[in-house]
C-alpha cells in the first residue's frame, strides 16, 4: 500500500517554497560560531525527534514520517567550493534549509524551480534562525545551491519522508 502525503498549508507553497522564522536556542548560535559540530547535531537530533520542536513545526505545512539532516558548511576561502548540481531529493516529500548563517556571505544562493524549466528563483541564504521550507521532485521541483564565493554559509538541510 503506498503512502499519500499532502501540502497541509497549500497556499504558502504556490512558488514551491516558504521562508519562515524558526526559533533557535542561543547555545546554538554559540556552537556555530565556535564550529561545534558534535554539539549542534546532538541539538538537532533533539529538534527533528518526533516529539521536537523543530519536527511539531514542520508537520504544520505538510505531512510526513521522518526527518533526517545534515550539517551543511560551505566557505568561500575553500579552493573547491562550487555551484551544486540540479537535483529533486528523490521520493522525499519535503525538504527545509535552516539558516544557522550568522554573518554577510556572498553567493550561496537556493536555486528553485519546476523540473525542465529554466525559469529560476534565486533565494539567498536566509539570517540566522529563518528556514526555507520547499517541495521536492515528487511535487516537480528541483534545487541547487551555488557557490559561496565569501563568507561561510551554515546550515542544516533536512529532508522530510
Amino acid at each position: 500500500m503506498e503512502i499519500t502525503y499532502k501540502l497541509l498549508r497549500p497556499g504558502l507553497f504556490q512558488r514551491g517554497f516558504h521562508l519562515e522564522k524558526f526559533a533557535l536556542d542561543s547555545s546554538i548560535k554559540e556552537w556555530v560560531r565556535r564550529k561545534n559540530w558534535p554539539s549542534v547535531n546532538e541539538a538537532f537530533l533533539k529538534l527533528t525527534s518526533p516529539q521536537g520542536a523543530l519536527f511539531q513545526f514542520l508537520r504544520e505545512f505538510h505531512e510526513f514520517e521522518t526527518i533526517e539532516f545534515i550539517i551543511s558548511v560551505r566557505e568561500g576561502t575553500n579552493e573547491w567550493e562550487e555551484d551544486g548540481i540540479w537535483h529533486d531529493d528523490g521520493s522525499r516529500v519535503f525538504a527545509f534549509s535552516l539558516s544557522l548563517t550568522d554573518e554577510v556571505i556572498e553567493g550561496g544562493k537556493l536555486g528553485f524551480r519546476k523540473k525542465r524549466s529554466e525559469d529560476t528563483e534565486f533565494i539567498p541564504t536566509p539570517a540566522y534562525g529563518e528556514i526555507i521550507l520547499f517541495l521536492t521532485g515528487i511535487h516537480g521541483y528541483e534545487h541547487k545551491i551555488h557557490q559561496v564565493s565569501k563568507g561561510c554559509r551554515v546550515v542544516i538541510a533536512g529532508w522530510c519522508s
